[in-house]
C-alpha cells in the first residue's frame, strides 16, 4: 500500500493550529481521503502521561531544556511507533498539532537547547515516519499573547512572557526560511481570517497530495 502523508501544523500558542486541523481534516475526508488527527507531545495514552510529567516538572522549575528534550523524545518515540507509523503504512493522512519542530522552537530557540541534538535524536526516533511537510501558522508574539488570554489552559509554555514568545516567533521564522531539519516548510499568515487561512492551507495540501512519490 502507498504510504500516507504526514503533515505537521506548527506555530506559537494561539496561532490557530487546532482550529485549522479540524477544518482541514473535514475537507480532506469530504474529498475521500482517510485522515487521522493527533497532537504532540501526546496523542496516545503513554505519551500523554509524559506530557503531564513534563508540564508538572516545568511548573515547579525542576527541568531545563536538556531534560525536556529527553522526555519529549521518549514520548515521541512511543507516539510514532503506536500511532504515526501504522497510520502511514495504512495509507492515511496524518495531521498533527506539533511535532519535533516544536521542540526545536521551544527548547532550542527559546530556551537555548542544542538544535543539532534535537534534529539528530528526532531523525533516529522517527526514521521512515519523518514528516512530509510543515505548515507554519505565522503570528506575532503580540497576537499570540492576546489570543491566548482568551483560552487559558494547563500549558506552562503559554504562560511565558513576551520576550520568550518573541524568541519563539523569530525561531520559527528562521526554521522555515532555512528548511530546518531537511523538511519542506510552508508559511501561512495566521493573522488572517479563519477562512482565509484555511484556503491557503488547502492550496498547499493540494500541491503536496498531487506530488509523485
Amino acid at each position: 500500500m502507498k504510504r500516507g502523508k504526514f503533515i505537521v501544523f506548527e506555530g506559537v500558542g494561539g496561532s490557530g493550529k487546532s482550529t485549522q486541523i479540524e477544518i482541514i481534516s473535514s475537507w480532506l475526508k469530504e474529498k475521500g481521503y482517510k485522515v487521522v488527527t493527533t497532537r504532540e507531545p501526546g496523542g496516545i495514552r503513554s505519551a500523554e502521561k509524559i506530557r503531564e510529567l513534563i508540564f508538572k516538572l516545568r511548573q515547579k522549575q525542576l527541568i531545563g531544556p536538556e531534560g525536556q528534550i529527553a522526555l519529549f523524545s521518549v514520548a515521541r518515540y512511543l507516539w510514532v511507533e503506536e500511532f504515526v507509523r501504522p497510520a502511514l503504512k495504512a495509507g492515511k493522512i496524518v495531521l498533527t498539532d506539533r511535532c519535533h519542530t516544536s521542540t526545536a522552537a521551544y527548547q532550542g530557540y527559546a530556551e537555548g537547547g542544542s538544535l543539532k541534538q534535537i534534529e539528530d535524536i528526532s531523525k533516529a526516533v522517527m526514521e521512515d515516519a519523518y514528516p512530509d511537510a510543515v505548515i507554519l501558522l505565522d503570528v506575532s508574539a503580540e497576537v499570540s499573547m492576546r489570543r491566548r488570554q482568551q483560552d487559558l489552559d494547563d500549558d506552562p509554555f503559554d504562560k511565558e512572557g513576551v520576550a520568550y514568545f518573541e524568541r519563539l516567533v523569530s525561531g520559527y521564522r528562521r526554521m522555515a526560511r532555512g528548511g530546518w531539519g531537511g523538511l519542506k516548510w510552508f508559511v501561512v499568515d495566521g493573522e488572517k481570517s479563519i477562512d482565509e487561512v484555511a484556503a491557503s492551507i488547502k492550496e498547499i495540501l493540494e500541491e503536496i497530495l498531487d506530488e509523485k512519490d
